[in-house]
């Protein structure tokens, strides 16, 4: 696919002066509605943690992550804002989408999560899937705000990324193996699903756009070849997985 935009070549004034066709930004604004819904429901997620988890070094670093989160999601509505489109309206777009399965994890960690399973489980499958998406996708995007964006939750990031590195085998020696497996067979499925289904229309318009720099599918793949590392490093077995989307358990 050819990309029609480079790096922050569009900023909101262009948008709104109308030099650019009308269905860029339809498609950005549905692009950071979903971006600031999984920054939003990840903040919910920590907050459940905060309530559900008591040791002291893992609750410092859950309101460090919650802070962030809730930082990171102000940062997305407010490029919505910048283009006419409320969080009111920005979540209403998404409440079909909220049913699927490319909001399953974050959805589930804000909705149903407890203990320290869970926090490990999402630390897996939230801050190292965000991390690639926002990493490889949106740092380099067409539209200005959004790269900015991204470079500022990338730099705060850098420290989930050390925790997620340690977590599973911290898990395992702390909690044991056993449940650390079940928590993975559990969570994988919901992780892998996070970044959508290959080959996708939206996919094709936002890489064309710019807007993205890699197809769902490749996103995924670079996300199971890292955790595999991880979790063989942690002495763990890693689950297999259906090979089309969604993804479950083989």
């Amino acid at each position: 696919m050819t990309r029609r935009f480079a790096p922050g070549s569009i900023e909101a004034a262009d948008l709104l002066s109308g030099h650019v066709e009308g269905n860029f930004s339809r498609v950005l604004t549905r692009l950071l509605a979903a971006h600031a819904m999984a920054e939003k429901l990840t903040a919910m997620g920590y907050q459940r943690a905060l309530d559900s988890v008591t040791r002291p070094e893992l609750c410092t670093i859950i309101r460090k992550n919650l802070a962030e989160e809730h930082k990171h999601a102000r940062l997305i509505y407010a490029a919505l804002a910048d283009l006419g489109v409320s969080e009111a309206q920005a979540d209403r777009s998404l409440v079909s989408a909220l049913k699927g399965p490319s909001f399953a994890a974050p959805r589930h960690f804000a909705e149903h999560s407890a203990g320290e399973l869970d926090l490990v489980m999402a630390t897996v499958s939230l801050d190292v899937t965000g991390l690639i998406m926002i990493g490889v996708n949106y740092k380099e995007s067409s539209y200005a705000p959004h790269a900015r964006a991204a470079e500022l939750i990338l730099a705060e990031e850098e420290e989930h990324e050390l925790f997620a590195s340690n977590v599973l085998r911290d898990a395992a020696e702390h909690l044991g193996a056993e449940p650390v497996n079940a928590g993975l067979r559990e969570w994988l499925p919901r992780a892998v699903n996070f970044f959508g289904p290959p080959g996708s229309g939206f996919t094709f318009d936002c890489i064309t756009y710019g807007l993205k720099a890699r197809d769902n599918s490749e996103l995924a793949e670079l996300y199971l070849t890292l955790l595999q590392r991880r979790v063989q490093q942690a002495g763990l077995d890693m689950p297999r997985l259906t090979q089309d989307y969604p993804h479950a358990l083989a």
